[in-house]
């Protein structure tokens, strides 16, 4: 009986010397060579030290994501040190949709040796990626990318992902003489993750999908600045990129957080994220929030590059915050639309079932109310069935169209589907955009109350 894919004892022969298997611990020095000698500007370069670190943050032990056996690994066996050569790994997350709460495999650090690239090898990896996902029963994957690559393996673009605001220094008024900051910053610690995660929380309502942040992550992004490792090389020595503060009000106490840049990159002030308490009025905060921030940014240490003065701050808040508002016209800014995440879902109708109670309430809303009867979507090499029962969802199961007849109620190709149960565009939107989606009259009025348009901010929770 051959080892499945998923199993950490799977070895698998690629040919040529090229073998695919799991990682333990000891594969961390080779992940790391192999992270090096990928992300650097020419073949002549010195490895990346910084993308190197990426191997010890992840591999350690107290990654909240993912441990050492969770590296999917190439490694070229006709070498004398057998060196990895293509390497990718498995996150995993917990995500809700409309507050129901799913598994989500993320594939992560993909990559591949120059030299061994077009031989299939990123293929292979996800093949035991995506094995491992389902085996542990992630209904979801997702993964932030390069354009346009990871469509070969299933993935569509689907939910906003980043966006951001740019705005020069002098957007921070100066501070009136004499007169104390209304609102400061102090580095968090460990006895601040029940608040920080509180406040995280606020805006999840707005956002139809929202990346729930465990306890583990808050306190790996807090404690890991206090690495010795970190202690001893410093922001400039680690692939750590942001330090989570806690924003406190005149009498000390902690109403809010922001994570800002722990480096500078360029001329701008990365930030990260930023969250205050439900009773702190922004537009009052603002001034001397970015005040702080300025004063933060002109002791930051840049990197070996950089040889830029500070000039501007970076808010990466994705397509709307209320800072982007409390700033209003008066301040020269830029702005740049959201990227967005990949998602692939193997088995709609197992995601679709699990949703079931949202999908039923939508309906209950709608003009619709108390539906009884199908929708048959033909996705063109399948298809899918919804069957309901006075309002409730009674089946889902795959469909595909008949030889003869026209069944079906609506067309769409399957991974630009995913745009519409996810609420990235409305079925209106992809109409215009695709040809080959279409519906009938009574079918468009159903699978707009099931499938509305709706916001998702998902914020990528990492600090590598």
């Amino acid at each position: 009986m051959s080892t499945p894919l998923h199993a950490a004892t799977y070895v698998g022969d690629l040919g040529n010397g090229l073998i695919r298997r799991w990682s333990t611990a000891a594969d961390q020095p080779k992940i790391a060579a192999c992270m090096g000698g990928v992300f650097r500007d020419r073949a002549d370069e010195a490895p990346n030290r910084r993308a190197m670190d990426v191997a010890r943050v992840l591999m350690q032990g107290d990654f909240p994501f993912m441990g050492p056996d969770d590296f999917a690994v190439v490694i070229d066996a006709n070498q004398p040190e057998q060196p990895v050569v293509a390497y990718t790994c498995l996150w995993r997350l917990r995500w809700n949709y409309a507050g129901i709460p799913f598994s989500v495999g993320q594939p992560e650090m993909v990559a591949t040796n120059a030299e061994y690239r077009n031989r299939g090898l990123v293929r292979a990896l996800f093949e035991m990626i995506h094995a491992r996902s389902a085996a542990e029963g992630h209904l979801v994957q997702a993964i932030t990318g390069i354009p346009y690559f990871y469509r070969q393996f299933g993935y569509e673009f689907v939910l906003d992902l980043d966006g951001n605001l740019t705005v020069p220094l002098t957007a921070a008024p100066l501070q009136p003489d004499d007169t104390a900051e209304a609102y400061t910053l102090r580095l968090a610690t460990l006895d601040d993750v029940p608040q920080v995660m509180a406040l995280y929380a606020l805006p999840s309502s707005q956002s139809l999908v929202w990346h729930e942040a465990p306890a583990a992550f808050w306190r790996h992004f807090i404690a890991s600045w206090d690495d010795p490792f970190v202690q001893q090389h410093g922001p400039l020595g680690t692939i750590l990129s942001m330090r989570l503060h806690m924003i406190l009000d005149g009498s000390g106490n902690p109403v809010g957080y922001v994570a800002l840049a722990a480096k500078r990159w360029d001329e701008k002030l990365e930030v990260g994220a930023l969250q205050l308490a439900a009773d702190v009025n922004w537009q009052a905060a603002m001034p001397s929030l970015l005040r702080a921030f300025c004063r933060h940014a002109r002791q930051l240490p840049p990197i070996e590059s950089n040889d830029k003065a500070f000039e501007a701050i970076k808010f990466n808040f994705g397509r709307s915050h209320p800072l982007y508002a409390v700033l209003g016209d008066g301040v020269a800014k830029r702005y740049e639309p959201p990227y967005a995440w990949y998602l692939r879902v193997a088995d709609a109708p197992a995601f679709l079932r699990h949703i079931a109670p949202v999908l039923e309430a939508r309906l209950a809303r709608s003009l619709l109310t108390g539906y009884t009867g199908e929708l048959k979507i033909d996705f063109y090499n399948g298809g899918l069935r919804l069957q309901f029962d006075q309002g409730t969802l009674a089946a889902v199961e795959p469909w595909r169209a008949p030889a003869y007849g026209d069944e079906a109620d609506a067309g769409c190709p399957p991974l630009v589907f995913l745009q519409l149960l996810f609420g990235y565009r409305s079925l209106a939107e992809l109409r215009a955009f695709f040809p080959d989606v279409w519906a009938k009259p009574e079918a468009a009025l159903f699978i707009d109350a099931l499938f509305p348009k709706r916001p998702s901010t998902v914020h990528p929770l990492s600090n590598v």
